[in-house]
């Protein structure tokens, strides 16, 4: 084991400590008598920061092994946070004492948290409180442990790990075997796939860590399997499916549908491709009634399980299974070389890297995790101390958690103290729990962050939420910025993190927990509220996982407030709690920094909740709120607001928390305090912003209310219209000009604008100059819009996406702009449900110029678009790869020479269009996969011309004869026929 205290270290005692020097000589500037009398004790302090926080590493990592240093740490970890929660009350003072004298100019309040505390009026037992935390400092970083110890050199920071690119090696014959089994090619003599018409279970069995869920991922994401099926989800089972009712919900989520749909009514006549990832016990009961739902389905649909249990073949009644064995060593040296070395030379670290690797018995991920490590320091010496370690050891391979034991201590040990505090935050979490990193990160800043630049921090914390990432310890999963740790990492560091964090099961575990931990989950519904939880103070954290009864959680908590609380988190949102109201008592936190009441039947905030001066991050989605405190507003700290539109509406002038930097989505209401105005002085708002129900804007001065172009961290914008708003023409002008009043900021990287009713877009959707680092565009329904601006001459466009214009009748000039090059940086083009428009002019019918338009296309897609009767040649790039057409039966009116310019075509995709098509296949000689469904096409010149043709998908709507099709390839590579 690392050593006690891994999760509380040098970096973080020394941020407290220099806060807390800080604030104690701006107080004592007011106060002679106390300068004299603690003076040369806060110097002392001071003078033995750098000393301390080479000890407290030295301890946490072993570097030295002495039990009395131990037990120095522990008492120096309670001392520095005593400081913490002295520093934290003094605040919450000042920020009380500041809203009383300016009550009526709450919006300055921006500036709390950066002046000093000149002002602040203690009382005498305030100063005594000041007093007795900095004698036990003075004492414990003099104590003779801490002044006698010399022999640890000066810690430097890590370097930094590059990012690595995923790398699975030795499962090409896996993957191959899935795919087969997934897509399986069409039988020679019929037209149709007689083996798919049933549901196809299909199992991927093998220990932990060697590649299940990343192999899974493999075939999830692969363009076939894509096109194969109408409807694919991605379940991770472990994470918290405990009843049926829980499963089916996540099944439909994924597909991607409503929430009031079932998951018979989702699947009907479908084809589905569906992973089960990580099956546990609660699946294998349930699978029986799942599957005779999942049976509904269209034929072909396929389930594939991932399982570390050989009788889940038998359990689950697969129809396949594919093992995953431990890779041998050839393979294991190939993953660990990609990590440890990139492109750099290898040398004489080659045969020390596999003396390592053969202590990895063949597990993949450690080889990966193992690698980052050696890659921060290629030096020789650094590379025989690892390979000599004492904790490998420790292994055994008959047991493969123990196989990990080592590789996971070794490269926690050579963490900074940062990365490893928050790592052994971690371990808190369920396994298989699914963490959001956004969210993850407000946690982190609740607990260890002491800077008050709010930027900054959130910065710092998603370069070090990367670090781990890049490190192995984080898993990436098919969502985007979520994450798991595999339980083959996660239980190492539990044990690391032991002596502050733990997850208690039942209430015996949880009476052993009060007074040994500062960071706890309680993942159990059997909470006996009979415990003395008055000893449970240090308590820093608690996450509520699993269901609790109203009666007994309010008695709880009760009970723990009984004393003060040095709590800074609590989280109810995984826990399916009754709460019904929050506990009145909740303002007795004064240190909360993050409440999350997500997802509980909660539909009363008391008042009481406002008096959190603290409060950086609340959680209300999915709650049914109808009002909330008027005092809101006076949450001066909060920084991120997790909430639905309808919650935030309620909130009486949101604009007075001026330090806010999240919130996903504000809706414009008509009454004062609720007017787009409130946005004005929330200029630190990073990430995404939703502007909803902008129908309701009333103002003329929209650009100086609304002052988007001063906020400069947000990265996505959507502006978005009521639907109830109306078609009428009668509405453009006031769509106008709202938006011409709303201008963003020049850092923005994606704009959707939604239901917009203007004629036209206003001037500043044309300033290229302006819009230099706008990657993404997307314009839904603008049910009124006849022209498009000049989006050609955007320079970093990258995708395009016009859906559902529904007036637009034709697209030239205006749309090109007049400058050289066009489009000079877009890779996919989408035109989605445009019904009425006719006209697609080219770029050199209109110009008759020299310009470049669209060179590095890869994608275009039009779909529904049904009176289109011609494709430009500008668009039908040498860059071109996929060109996907569906529902457009005019478009192939025109001549087939327009396919002349597609030398790089790979896939072509049409589906649903009326009528004979003409393929000029001596054009598409480049093609690789044709997918061709309820439709049918003539291939002129004979469909052996398109000599690189692998892979074909049809339907039995399409009118292509297969077996004619395999005598014509006679005697060259013939095609793969997939028929669905």
């Amino acid at each position: 084991m690392v050593g006690p205290g891994l999760t509380v270290g040098g970096w973080f005692a020394g941020a407290v400590i220099s806060n807390f020097v800080k604030k104690a000589q701006s107080i004592m500037q007011d106060n002679h008598a106390l300068q004299a009398e603690a003076g040369d004790m806060l110097y002392s302090v001071q003078a033995a920061l750098p000393r301390i926080r080479i000890l407290v590493e030295a301890t946490e990592r072993k570097a030295i092994s002495n039990g009395s240093y131990d037990e120095w740490l522990q008492q120096f970890k309670d001392v520095v946070y005593e400081a913490e929660d002295l520093l934290d009350d003094f605040e919450t003072k000042r920020i009380r004492d500041e809203l009383r004298r300016k009550s009526s100019k709450v919006g300055s309040a921006a500036s709390f948290a950066l002046r000093y505390m000149r002002n602040l009026v203690l009382s005498d037992a305030d100063l005594r409180r000041l007093k007795d935390v900095l004698k036990k400092l003075d004492k414990i970083v003099n104590d003779d442990r801490g002044t006698r110890f010399h022999g640890m050199p000066e810690l430097t920071d890590e370097q930094e790990v590059p990012p690595t690119r995923p790398l699975i090696v030795g499962r090409d014959k896996e993957k191959q075997d899935l795919l087969s089994l997934i897509c399986p090619p069409a039988p020679p003599s019929r037209h149709g796939v007689e083996s798919s018409k049933q549901l196809s279970v299909i199992a991927v069995v093998g220990a932990a860590g060697v590649g299940k869920t990343s192999l899974a991922q493999v075939i999830y994401k692969n363009q076939n399997v894509k096109e194969a099926f109408a409807l694919r989800g991605w379940v991770l089972v472990s994470r918290r499916s405990r009843d049926k009712r829980d499963i089916l919900k996540d099944i439909v989520d994924s597909f991607g549908m409503e929430q009031q749909s079932t998951l018979f009514s989702a699947t009907e006549n479908k084809r589905f491709f569906l992973v089960l990832d990580d099956v546990q016990d609660d699946l294998r009961k349930l699978w029986g009634s799942l599957r005779s739902i999942l049976a509904g389905a269209a034929n072909g649909s396929v389930v594939l399980l991932t399982t570390r249990s050989e009788e889940d073949v038998y359990t689950f009644g697969t129809t396949a299974h594919v093992s995953l064995d431990h890779l041998p060593l050839e393979s294991m040296c190939r993953v660990f070389e990609h990590h440890a070395f990139g492109r750099q030379e290898k040398g004489s670290l080659e045969s020390i890297g596999k003396k390592i690797v053969r202590n990895l018995h063949g597990i993949p991920l450690l080889a990966e995790a193992i690698g980052r490590l050696l890659r921060q320091n290629l030096d020789k010496g650094h590379w025989l101390k690892i390979s000599k370690s004492h904790w490998w050891f420790y292994s055994e391979d008959d047991d493969i958690q123990n196989a990990a034991l080592p590789s996971v201590t070794i490269v926690c040990e050579h963490l900074s103290d940062h990365l490893r505090k928050r790592l052994c935050y971690c371990s808190i979490f369920p396994s298989g729990y699914l963490f959001e990193k956004n969210i993850l990160i407000q946690m982190w800043k609740a607990n260890f962050m002491q800077q008050h630049d709010r930027i900054e921090m959130e910065k710092k914390e998603n370069k070090w939420f990367d670090e781990l990432f890049n490190r192995s310890f984080f898993q990436p999963t098919i969502w985007e910025n979520k994450y798991i740790i595999p339980d083959m990492i996660k239980e190492p560091v539990y044990r690391i993190a032991e002596k502050e964090c733990h997850a208690a099961t039942d209430s015996r575990e949880l009476k052993r927990s009060l007074q040994l931990y500062r960071h706890l989950a309680i993942d159990s519904s059997d909470f006996n509220v009979h415990l003395d939880l008055r000893k449970a103070n240090k308590w820093r954290t608690i996450l509520f996982f699993d269901g609790h009864k109203t009666n007994k959680l309010h008695e709880a908590l009760a009970n723990i407030l009984c004393d003060p609380s040095a709590l800074r988190l609590l989280d109810f949102s995984y826990s399916k709690a009754r709460l019904g109201k929050a506990p009145d008592f909740i303002n007795k936190f004064p240190h909360l920094r993050f409440l999350d009441l997500s997802f509980t039947d909660i539909t009363i905030i008391p008042d009481s909740l406002c008096k959190l001066r603290l409060l950086q991050v609340l959680g209300l989605r999915g709650c049914q709120l109808t009002e909330l405190p008027r005092a809101m507003n006076e949450l001066v700290n909060l920084q991120v607001l997790y909430a639905e539109a309808r919650t935030v509406s309620l909130i009486y002038k949101i604009g007075q928390l001026t330090n806010l930097l999240g919130l996903e989505e504000f809706p414009v209401g008509r009454i004062k305090g609720h007017k787009i105005t409130e946005l004005k002085d929330l200029n630190d708002l990073c990430g995404q912003l939703c502007i909803s129900n902008l129908e309701e804007v009333t103002s003329t001065d929209i650009e100086g209310e609304a002052q988007l172009s001063r906020k400069r961290h947000l990265k996505k914008l959507v502006l978005k219209w009521g639907l109830e708003a109306g078609a009428s023409s009668t509405n453009s002008p006031v769509c106008m000009r709202t938006l011409a009043g709303l201008k963003p900021n020049s850092n923005l990287e994606e704009l959707k604008i939604k239901c917009y009713m203007g004629v036209e877009f206003p001037a500043w959707m044309a300033d290229e100059q302006h819009f230099t680092k706008l990657r993404r565009i997307h314009l839904i329904k603008c049910k009124q819009l006849k022209t498009l601006p000049p989006l050609g001459q955007i320079p970093s466009l990258v995708i395009l996406v016009l859906e559902g214009l529904s007036v637009l009748e034709q697209i030239g000039g205006e749309f090109y702009g007049t400058g050289y090059r066009v489009f000079p940086s877009l890779e996919k083009l989408k035109f989605l449900d445009m019904p009425n428009w006719r006209k697609w002019s080219d770029i050199e019918e209109l110009q008759n110029s020299r310009a470049h338009p669209f060179p590095h296309l890869k994608k275009v897609q039009i779909k529904n678009c049904k009176v289109l009767s011609h494709m430009p040649s500008c668009c039908l790039q040498a860059s071109l790869e996929e060109l996907d057409l569906s529902e457009c039966n005019e478009i192939f009116k025109c001549s087939p020479s327009c396919f002349g310019g597609l030398r790089s075509l790979l896939r072509l995709r049409i589906h649903n269009c009326l009528g004979r098509i003409h393929l000029p296949c001596n054009l598409l000689a480049s093609l690789e996969v044709l997918n061709l469904q309820k439709c049918e096409v003539f291939f002129q010149g004979g469909i052996e011309q398109i000599i690189k043709l692998k892979r074909i998908l049809t339907s039995d709507f399409c009118e292509l004869n297969l077996d004619e099709l395999r005598g014509i390839r006679n005697g060259q590579s013939v095609p793969e026929i997939f028929t669905f």
